[in-house]
């Protein structure tokens, strides 16, 4: 068959993202190839050393694979109080505790009045003791004293049935006789006839009087207005200048006189004149103030004269509404002989009561003389029973009128408040909720707090109750508290898209330092192995979808030039699934376990299930356009666990000189390592980051978009088969 030697592309499919989220950052600096990378494959060079590398030799160690999940610390359980029983229309007459406190088991917290049931249980304890003292007096036998007694008893019950009788008589006298109710209506009307008669008298003698003062404001109105008619409407200013010109006046005719000037004074007039008119202004000045004054007055009075009519009219008329009621009500009473009826019912029944405990006593006596027989025992027995069953009722109610602790806690709500019924306050909380409950305590034993944690859809799966749990919380980020998983609750819950489990966990709180509501982050670990292969996972490498490291040397049997080789390989009987074979080109893909040819080769067959097989022998094509895919391979059911793996001999500047690719099997992903289930040994150097040449030069070939073939070792675990057997022509040598 003749050979293509021009290179064609590989498709390589990308594998599963779950495997590499926990790869640290340390992993970007390898170059991963992906989905339609494509990238052109020469021939290892096995001389090329690798001591300038860094590796990592593969060894045994330990390996812990741990969830991240967030939540709240919480308490584990909640106990809402309140009282117990009917507690009717009793308050609260202490409350002895406040949100914060805490509270150990058995601890009073809150009390109601608890007079009527105090007085409940003397009432029971009393009839418990009549009970006993009865039974035991019917088996003992009545005494002599006691037959006194019961006589005694006798006679008082027929007095007291001659009194109710003679009661009921004389109210039966009243009920029939209305002359008091007569009375009393006939005093109602009189007192409404003579209130009437007040408030006319007072009214008349108020009106008279007002009408008397208001004649006399008229009048002096009238005299006010005559006189301001007469004398004009003159102001004080104006008598105040006419006495200064009458000052002035006298003056001038003074002067004159005590100058010695002959014949009559000139002045004289003058002064005659100022004075004359400073006294009509004064007087009218004056008579105008009068007359003014006195309509004051007048105006004054009648107001008081209508003041004391309102008020005695007011008086007055409260009286007689007040008697007005009185005869209402007596009229009703007299209509009405329900009170009246009431009292006659009252007395009658008092009669039949009376007659009722004669007939009680006269039997006692009877009873009393005759010895008790086995009934009457067994009914004492049972009211003694039923008296202490009283008394255990009463204790009951008692008790119920406190609240006490049933838990040691921390008080989270108080809804009482001394003075009112339980449950008529608002709650204080310390959660700010609201609740019903007199009392709300919260479990906070220091071992039994609880964490409610919140796990991603993805990881949910991993979690089971009775893995171990690290708690950190922001308030003591130094601290660390450890816990278990208890619980894990099937349904998820779904916000803003994102899918989340709830996961519950103990937390041991022996420190206190814990506290309901806190923030917590966890560390759930899910699985741990110790003594496995183990590499870092930086060291981890994907070519197309398979997983594997650069290890240190070269595979086991080498070739050179032109050659068809077939490689076997057998793996020991078990229960993994074995595969092998190599890649040629990439557009056929996978082939099944037959032979399978595509336009550009394809990816040989794979073994039956198997569990710890070694590596069986794989083979693969480099270059040829169109090279025949590998065969299955027939391995023995013991075959012995060897590698077989291919390799160029040429250079190659994409894979580091030295090294080989080997695919691995993964077992648990720490948060820096991953165990190694197959693929490697103890004791081999594998590369933990690529050299910045190989990493350049894939980059430089992803760029390009030069295409490569490469041919892989396969390994297989078969059980009644592993590995597979690979033709492929291989130009410029190879290696099986």
């Amino acid at each position: 068959m003749s050979v293509n030697m021009e290179t064609r592309s590989l498709e390589l499919k990308p594998r599963r993202k779950s495997r590499r989220k926990w790869l640290y950052g340390g992993i970007a600096l390898v170059v991963v190839l992906g989905t339609g990378i494509p990238l052109t494959i020469h021939r290892l060079r096995a001389t090329n050393a690798a001591s300038a590398y860094q590796l990592y030799t593969v060894r045994y160690g330990s390996i812990t694979q741990t969830v991240s999940a967030t939540g709240t610390i919480q308490a584990p359980s909640e106990v809402d109080l309140d009282f117990q029983g009917s507690t009717g229309s009793a308050v609260v007459t202490a409350v002895n505790v406040k949100v914060g406190d805490k509270v150990k088991k058995g601890q009073v917290l809150a009390r109601i009045d608890d007079s009527d049931a105090k007085i409940q249980l003397q009432q029971a304890q009393a009839s418990l003791a009549s009970a006993q003292a009865r039974l035991a007096q019917d088996q003992q036998g009545t005494s002599s004293a006691q037959i006194a007694m019961d006589k005694l008893n006798v006679e008082k019950a027929q007095t007291a049935l001659q009194q109710a009788q003679q009661a009921y008589q004389n109210q039966l006298a009243a009920y029939n006789d209305r002359t008091s109710d007569m009375s009393q209506l006939q005093n109602a009307q009189n007192a409404v006839t003579q209130a009437q008669q007040q408030l006319n008298l007072a009214l008349d003698n108020d009106k008279r009087t007002l009408a008397d003062d208001q004649a006399t404001l008229q009048q002096d109105q009238q005299t006010l207005q005559n006189t301001i008619a007469q004398y004009g409407n003159v102001t004080q200013e104006q008598v105040q200048q006419a006495y200064q010109a009458y000052q002035s006046a006298q003056s001038l005719y003074i002067n004159w006189q005590k100058a010695g000037y002959s014949g009559s004074n000139p002045y004289q007039s003058v002064m005659n004149t100022a004075q004359t008119e400073y006294q009509t202004l004064n007087n009218a000045y004056t008579a105008i103030q009068n007359a003014q004054q006195a309509v004051k007055n007048d105006q004054q009075k009648v107001e008081a004269d209508q003041a004391q009519l309102n008020n005695d009219q007011q008086k007055y008329q409260e009286q007689l509404n007040e008697a007005q009621q009185n005869l209402q009500l007596a009229q009703q009473q007299f209509n009405d002989r329900t009170s009246a009826q009431q009292a006659l019912d009252n007395a009658k029944n008092a009669v039949t009561n009376a007659e009722q405990a004669l007939k009680q006593a006269q039997l006692t006596l009877q009873n009393d003389q005759q010895p008790a027989n086995n009934a009457t025992i067994a009914s004492d027995q049972a009211a003694v029973a039923n008296a202490q069953a009283q008394v255990e009722q009463a204790q009951l109610a008692l008790q119920q009128t406190q609240l006490t602790a049933p838990i040691d806690g921390v008080v989270t709500a108080v809804n009482a408040t001394v003075g009112q019924k339980p449950g008529s306050t608002s709650s204080s909380s310390s959660s700010g909720s609201s609740s019903s409950s007199v009392i709300v305590i919260q479990d906070l034993n220091a071992k039994d707090l609880q964490a409610s944690l919140s796990v991603s859809e993805s990881q949910i799966g991993s979690v089971q109750p009775g893995q171990p749990v690290t708690i950190t919380v922001p308030a003591y980020p130094n601290d660390t508290f450890q816990g278990t998983i208890v619980e894990v609750y099937p349904t998820p819950q779904v916000t803003q898209n994102v899918t989340q489990y709830t996961v519950i966990a103990t937390v041991d709180n022996s420190s206190g330092k814990l506290k309901p509501g806190m923030t917590a982050s966890a560390i759930i670990t899910t699985a741990q192995k110790t003594h496995v292969l183990t590499v870092p996972a930086i060291a981890l490498h994907q070519m197309g979808n398979v997983e594997g490291v650069y290890v240190v040397g070269t595979p086991a049997g080498r070739s050179g030039g032109n050659t068809t080789r077939t490689a076997n390989g057998t793996g020991e009987a078990g229960s993994g699934a074995g595969f092998g074979g190599g890649y040629g080109g990439g557009r056929r893909g996978f082939g099944g376990a037959g032979n399978g040819t595509g336009e550009a080769g394809g990816f040989g067959g794979s073994g039956a299930a198997g569990g710890s097989g070694g590596f069986g022998g794989g083979a693969g094509g480099f270059g040829g356009a169109n090279g025949s895919s590998g065969s299955a391979g027939a391995g023995g059911a013991s075959g012995a666990g060897g590698r077989t793996a291919r390799s160029t001999g040429s250079s190659n500047s994409l894979v580091p000189p030295g090294t080989y690719f080997q695919p691995v099997q993964i077992g648990l992903m720490g948060s820096s390592t991953v165990e190694i289930t197959a693929g490697l040994q103890e004791g081999e150097q594998i590369v933990l980051v690529l050299p910045e040449q190989t990493a350049q030069a894939q980059a430089q070939a992803a760029s390009s978009g030069r295409n490569f073939g490469l041919g892989l070792g396969g390994f297989g675990a078969g059980g009644g088969g592993g590995g597979f057997a690979g033709v492929a022509r291989v130009g410029g040598g190879g290696r099986g």
